[in-house]
């Protein structure tokens, strides 16, 4: 009976930290995604159609989608997206007021013009957020919780843990392929992510050696070609 009650316990403390990190490690942005409701009603309907009026009737959802957006604050995971976040945020805002402006004057033309900018903003605004490759995006789940949590307190077990969780995470990645609209990028992204899996070899090997300042030093190194293999796609 005790050890059922320890058990219990043990997942009753364990399940709010388990839950704090999945959200830590999410890229999702409900605010971002309810907006695409609206913007496909804009994009697949009413632009190709050229119809100003449903055009005009959009404007209302467009504000308080934007709102939504606007007070949205990146955590976790995402932080390291934040000026990019604010780059594109402050774009789509532009763009949004120039839209009402169209609209206001009643310039059909401009009106669409505006709506296609809009859409291609959301787009943009979409990929700072959502990774292009999601093989690469569940290497850096995994990593992030190594760079942030378990090499700063130098959790040793979990450092281990991790590095042998992104050894078999690089199988993936190795194997992914880019999109079409990405092709031109291959060559970067193979000799980044070759760079990376070199890393990611060192870093197994140094933490079975167990030299802190040598297992720091390998992390911050993976970290660094990490970046660099998401600059690929900048």
């Amino acid at each position: 009976m005790k050890k059922l009650v320890v058990i219990f316990l043990v997942l009753f403390i364990s399940f709010p930290v388990l839950a704090q990190h999945e959200h830590e490690t999410s890229s999702d942005v409900p605010e971002l995604t309810e907006f695409h409701e609206v913007i496909y009603q804009l994009w697949h309907t009413a632009w190709p159609e050229k119809n100003i009026s449903m055009l005009k009737s959009l404007l209302p959802d467009i504000q308080k989608g934007m709102e939504k957006i606007n007070s949205v604050e990146l955590k976790g995971i995402l932080q390291d997206k934040k000026p990019k976040w604010e780059e594109g945020l402050k774009k789509l805002n532009d763009c949004v007021i120039a839209y009402k402006t169209a609209i206001d004057k009643d310039n059909t033309q401009a009106i669409l013009d505006e709506a296609e900018k809009l859409h291609a903003l959301y787009e943009g605004l979409v990929r700072v957020v959502k990774p292009m490759v999601k093989e690469v995006d569940a290497f850096h789940q995994v990593l992030y919780m190594l760079y942030h949590y378990y090499a700063p307190e130098y959790n040793l077990a979990k450092i281990k843990e991790a590095a042998a969780e992104m050894k078999v995470k690089m199988e993936d990645v190795l194997k992914a392929q880019l999109s079409k609209r990405l092709e031109s990028r291959t060559e970067k992204f193979n000799s980044a992510r070759n760079d990376l899996d070199k890393a990611v070899n060192e870093l197994n090997s140094t933490v079975a050696k167990g030299n802190k300042d040598a297992v720091i030093s390998a992390v911050d190194k993976v970290h660094t070609k990490y970046q660099e293999l998401e600059k690929v796609f900048d």
